[in-house]
């Protein structure tokens, strides 16, 4: 079989290469999105990898002599009955290969074709929009596949697709807010992705709509201005800030405010490379002994993201915070990384404002950021 790949800028352009290169008998094993960098240019921009397999024919043998053909037949009359047991065994075991091949090979095909978007046809539209958007292509299969059931109309389908997306979505409750007993609670995450405000947004949400006796702790003493910046926005919203540069008086502090209905403490900032700074950070969220929130600017690529996520999880992370998808136009991507991380979402920012610029996402706004609510023209 002979086997190549294809990097191309387009599903369309890849299938005329294997074409050309291959014959229309080409198969397609498999595809998948990349990004490349252009000579001579420094952003990445959207590409295709596409493996592609042709079977070379076997020029059959001759064949042989009537004699031969007698000779052969008297020879191997004794042993015929086992070599005729050994040949169907090999011919049954290749037949099951080959079909598991042919099976994989369809699933391949079907794939790549979904891929490219139909006009008329649902599922083909809907498969190339839904990878778009960062869904995995496994996901969107699934859900095309299930709510095409029944042959709805188009309108139907793009419905339950949405609905579809929303049940696997996983939203953690915002216990910060609503809790009935105290709460605390310690935020990580890279830096620059908006802890500090965002920790200021919750504890504002708290403080001023759900009347509750908040406290802020700041644990950053790495960043210069670090808990000046925490400190200023505790006393425009009028809540104690503390900050504590001893890890070993952080419990005690804890403690100490046993009064307040809901703690929360800034952490310093980290690379997830940066695998130093992590281990002299798991000191500090065990001190704190609450939940951990991991905070994740939206505009993180998915790469990234699924990096951070991996190196974070030392913190045992209850729910991650996306901030900043007022600064994306990709919403969809940040979906699919929910998905694609298993993580449960329990706030997004939008805005720099305190403490407006809060959400409590929605199973079925987050779908929405792929399927949008198609627009009805009058």
């Amino acid at each position: 079989m002979k086997v190549k790949t294809y990097n191309t800028c387009s599903l369309h352009e890849g299938l005329e290469d294997i074409k050309r290169d291959l014959g229309s008998e080409a198969l397609i094993l498999s595809t998948r999105s990349v990004s490349v960098r252009p000579r001579f240019s420094l952003f990445k921009k959207p590409a295709w990898e596409i493996t592609a397999a042709l079977e070379e024919k076997v020029e059959p043998k001759p064949e042989p002599s009537l004699g031969a053909k007698r000779q052969l037949r008297i020879s191997s009359s004794t042993s015929a009955a086992v070599a005729t047991a050994r040949a169907r065994t090999a011919r049954d075991s290749r037949m099951e290969e080959l079909i598991a091949e042919i099976s994989d090979l369809k699933k391949s095909l079907r794939s790549l074709t979904k891929a490219i978007p139909g006009k008329s046809d649902f599922g083909d539209g809907m498969f190339a929009a839904l990878v778009s958007q960062g869904i995995d292509h496994d996901i969107a299969d699934h859900l095309i596949a299930t709510a095409s059931r029944g042959n709805p109309a188009p309108s139907e389908q793009r419905s339950f697709v949405r609905r579809l997306l929303a049940d696997q979505l996983n939203i953690a409750a915002p216990v910060e807010l609503y809790a009935k007993t105290p709460v605390v609670s310690a935020f990580v995450g890279p830096t620059g992705v908006g802890k500090t405000t965002t920790i200021a947004k919750i504890a504002g949400h708290a403080a001023i709509r759900m009347k509750k006796k908040v406290a802020l702790i700041s644990t950053d003493t790495a960043r210069i201005g670090g808990h000046e910046q925490l400190a200023r926005l505790g006393g425009l919203l009028g809540i104690p800030t503390y900050t504590c540069a001893d890890v070993s008086t952080l419990k005690d502090l804890v403690a100490g405010l046993d009064d307040c209905d809901l703690i929360l403490i800034d952490t310093s900032g980290s690379s997830p490379s940066d695998l130093s700074r992590l281990s002299r950070l798991e000191p500090v969220t065990a001190a704190a002994d609450g939940k951990v929130h991991l905070v994740i600017s939206a505009t993180t690529r998915s790469d990234d993201i699924t990096k951070i996520v991996s190196r974070f999880q030392r913190f045992s992370p209850a729910s991650v915070i996306f901030t900043k998808i007022d600064e994306t136009d990709s919403k969809g991507a940040l979906t699919g990384d929910l998905l694609r991380n298993e993580l449960p979402v329990s706030y997004l920012t939008n805005g720099q404002r305190v403490p407006e610029d809060l959400v409590i996402p929605a199973t079925d706004e987050l779908a929405g950021f792929v399927v949008p609510l198609e627009t009805i023209i009058i």
